[in-house]
């Protein structure tokens, strides 16, 4: 019993594939106009030469990540969508966006879409239609879970604090991270 082979590609190759012809040809425009002002073969542009000598070489791209992403950077997504509720989170409060609480029942008096259903002349009111759509009778608590918000910060330090509670002989830890966090701190770690 054999394997079989993996599948094969055809490849062109180049008579040069390495350019090396371009790279030797001292007779390149850019470059007898480099020379003529001051640069010579083995140094970098730039104001201190710091530039790279070598010409740039090009990669082949065989995955389907974007440009400039590796593999490394895959697994950062945990933090930088944490990053980014963070400075979301310290704009609105630097913009005044913390409203009062008159503000906030001014808000909380709009109309039910259920009731608004209800008194339409048109037949749209359905209970699965009317209910679904309606989030004004829905808590705080409830938008956050559905919108996907993180907790206040005094909740997420009451998270990280681990609980234990004397058993039966077993020792048992309780913790109230979600599993996503505990294993972006398992990342972090790791990193």
């Amino acid at each position: 019993f054999s394997l079989p082979a993996a599948a094969r590609r055809k490849q062109k190759w180049s008579v040069d594939p390495r350019n090396s012809a371009w790279s030797n040809d001292d007779s390149k425009f850019g470059q007898k106009m480099l020379e003529k002002m001051g640069w010579s073969k083995g140094k970098g542009l730039g104001a201190q030469e710091q530039g790279n000598p070598e010409h740039i070489r090009v990669k082949v791209k065989n995955n389907v990540l974007g440009l400039g992403a590796t593999i490394n950077h895959e697994d950062n997504w945990i933090a930088h969508q944490d990053d980014f509720n963070q400075l979301l989170a310290e704009l609105n409060n630097c913009h005044g966006q913390g409203e009062t609480e008159s503000s906030v029942k001014k808000q909380k008096k709009t109309f039910s879409l259920e009731e608004k259903s209800k008194s339409s002349k048109k037949r749209v009111h359905y209970m699965k239609f009317a209910k679904g759509k309606d989030l004004s009778s829905r808590t705080e608590q409830d938008l956050s879970c559905i919108f996907g918000r993180r907790q206040k910060s005094a909740k997420t330090q009451e998270r990280n604090n681990w609980l234990s509670s004397p058993g039966d002989g077993s020792n048992t830890v309780k913790s109230a991270l979600t599993v996503q966090e505990y294993f972006a701190k398992r990342m972090a770690k790791l990193k």
